[in-house]
């Protein structure tokens, strides 16, 4: 299993990114900015509404780990979160007749929950480059994304933060939210970083996850939540993330294929171009086994962002020591902010859009942004075109307002509370992997 090539700050630097574009791929983000807006404007279906939710049986717990032999496969348990608030049809028809249900307005503010505090130009990028610029493909790769992230209630995570997130599972059924906390506080993932090339990086401890301890949709709603909130620290020109797999212990009852097919499926149809590098370390020869069913479900550019590293000497290479949980260092006089600080239950955030003046600056902007963007879509001026009108300080505007909203859309999370990303008081939003050698970074201007 040797060490595949990953994504370099340089490769990002290049034709197709912010500030590379050639005029042929400046026309087709118009094109689909162009098809996008109007699509926010269709009325949809007023007869589609969520389906009744019908109490949800609990199914049996498997046994015999990841390869269990002869053991009947217990029924699916149905989804109490996930799906409820929307249109089965939304997700079950094809694309093409799902969508003209669903209203334009809650498109379009899936789309702007979806950029976040991102460039909104650099978001759409990535779905032209993911589908190499055929732009049909890349405008249904687009919208099937927003009613994915509609059905999976991705706003609505973003919006409740852990504990709200904890509150709701609870009333849905006594006992998932805790779960949902242990699952996050169980050191199966940090935060953290950098690696050598500026990303963040969420670490994962393998040997702690057992299908069993939980269901699939606690698993999913941590995995929406953690690369939600990972979000925060993109910027430009670094887009991307970088994920280690700490495979230290693993064992094949460890192995949740379930999990890994929707990471997959998150990497390769709803979060495009933001895998920077995927590290497997210290995989144990009974993980090959594992590879070889996991290899068939990989696009070959997520397959080319894997490498894998035997030692501490290999994943150094690729990440400074410093910046290394102690779990993997095996340095416990050296641990990340993530491992050393200890903070209280973060305050639950609320699914109502609270009516605050930053709020409202923030939806005064997209408007802005998008009157300008029509305007734009129309003339021959490059999408990076610089000076206080041009592309980049609307940009710049829509971010600084965003992340001046952030406390109000966001619910707290543990990492805001350890300082590990947060919007200080003059609404600025600071980067702090507290690592060695590292200073807390500004990145509010960052487009």
């Amino acid at each position: 299993m040797a060490p595949a090539a990953t994504q370099s700050l340089s490769e990002a630097l290049v034709a197709g990114h912010l500030g590379h574009l050639t005029d042929p791929q400046t026309a087709m983000l118009k094109k689909i900015w162009t098809k996008l807006l109007n699509l926010f404007e269709q009325p949809g279906d007023p007869n589609s509404k969520p389906a009744p939710k019908k109490k949800a049986e609990e199914a049996p717990k498997k046994s015999g780990g990841f390869f269990s032999r002869g053991k009947k496969e217990p029924s699916a348990v149905e989804e109490l979160f996930i799906g409820t608030t929307t249109d089965p049809k939304w997700l079950s028809l094809p694309l093409e007749q799902a969508i003209p249900l669903i209203p334009g307005a809650q498109l379009e503010r899936t789309f702007w929950g979806m950029i976040q505090t991102d460039n909104p130009d650099a978001v759409v990028l990535r779905y032209l480059r993911a589908r190499k610029w055929d732009i049909d493909a890349a405008y249904n790769m687009l919208i099937n994304t927003l009613r994915w992230r509609l059905v999976h209630r991705i706003d609505d995570i973003v919006a409740l933060g852990e504990t709200g997130v904890k509150n709701e599972l609870e009333k849905l059924k006594e006992g998932m939210g805790e779960s949902f906390i242990w699952n996050l506080k169980s050191g199966k993932a940090y935060l953290g970083g950098p690696d050598r090339d500026g990303r963040g990086i969420c670490f994962i401890n393998v040997r702690f996850h057992h299908k069993e301890d939980q269901t699939p949709e606690v698993v999913k709603l941590l995995t929406m939540y953690v690369m939600e909130n990972s979000r925060l620290v993109v910027n430009q020109p670094m887009e991307t993330a970088c994920i280690v797999f700490n495979m230290e212990d693993f064992t094949l009852s460890n192995m949740d294929f379930d999990f890994v097919k929707f990471l997959v499926s998150c990497f390769e149809a709803y979060y495009p171009e933001t895998l920077g590098q995927c590290l497997i370390h210290k995989a144990p020869w009974v993980f090959s086994t594992v590879w070889n069913l996991i290899t068939p479900l990989l696009d070959p550019v997520v397959a080319s962002k894997i490498a894998f590293t035997k030692n501490l000497d290999e994943l150094t290479k690729r990440i400074d020591i410093s910046a290394l949980p102690s779990f993997i260092s095996k340095d416990e006089s050296k641990k990340t902010k993530d491992e050393r600080t200890k903070v209280g239950e973060p305050d639950a955030g609320a699914l109502e859009r609270p009516s605050t003046a930053a709020v409202q600056d923030y939806n005064d902007i997209i408007k802005e942004y998008v009157y300008e963007t029509k305007e734009w879509s129309k003339t021959e001026r490059a999408a990076d075109e610089k000076g206080d009108s041009g592309r980049l300080a609307l940009a710049k505007r829509f971010r600084q307002s965003r992340i001046k909203a952030d406390n109000d859309l966001r619910g707290d999370s543990t990492w805001k509370l350890k300082g590990m990303f947060s919007v200080n008081e003059k609404g600025r939003l600071i980067i702090d992997f507290g690592s060695d050698g590292w200073e807390p970074l500004d990145i509010t201007d960052s487009v």
